[in-house]
């Protein structure tokens, strides 16, 4: 290990935005770099002695950088940026209660593109909107005079006449 490798080793061993995997494999190389073997890395709990190799070997072929976690991304949403804007202006603009189902179709009808419910609630989790109950609400007040009728009629019920 180069003293270079071994300074930036040091520091990585200890910084905030290292991941906890990427902390273990740097923690391997660096009782590694102090001479234990895999074995005694192993029994520090660590990670396995099989592992450790791996790392030793990584670091070997590949420097620092070999260490680094490597991200997964995954595959990409249909629903692009603008849908979702699209989603939230009319989710915002509240002309009728949205749910997953709804908004699928919605989807479906506006941009002909076919996504799950699941996946919608998703990306709309990921773009800051979120789903809440709905509650039943009455249309409008009952009428005072009918209201006031029925309160004299649920007195006299209650006074058994």
């Amino acid at each position: 290990m180069t003293p270079q490798d071994a300074n930036q080793l040091e520091h990585l061993l200890f910084a905030r935005d290292v991941l906890p995997c990427e902390r273990k494999r740097y923690f391997a190389l660096w009782h590694a770099h102090l001479g234990c073997s895999s074995r005694q890395i192993e029994a520090l709990g660590i990670m396995n002695a099989d592992s450790v190799r791996k790392t030793i070997s990584l670091y070997r072929h590949g420097g620092m950088d070999a260490l680094s976690e490597r991200i997964h991304p995954g595959r990409t949403s249909v629903l692009t940026p603008e849908i979702i804007a699209d989603l939230g202006q009319q989710i915002a603009a509240g002309q009728q209660v949205w749910s997953s189902r709804s908004l699928v179709a919605y989807v479906v009808e506006r941009y002909g593109i076919t996504v799950g419910r699941t996946a919608m609630r998703t990306q709309l989790h990921h773009a800051g909107l979120s789903w809440q109950r709905t509650r039943l609400v009455v249309a409008g007040q009952a009428d005072p005079e009918t209201k006031a009728e029925f309160k004299t009629d649920l007195e006299a019920v209650k006074r058994g006449h």
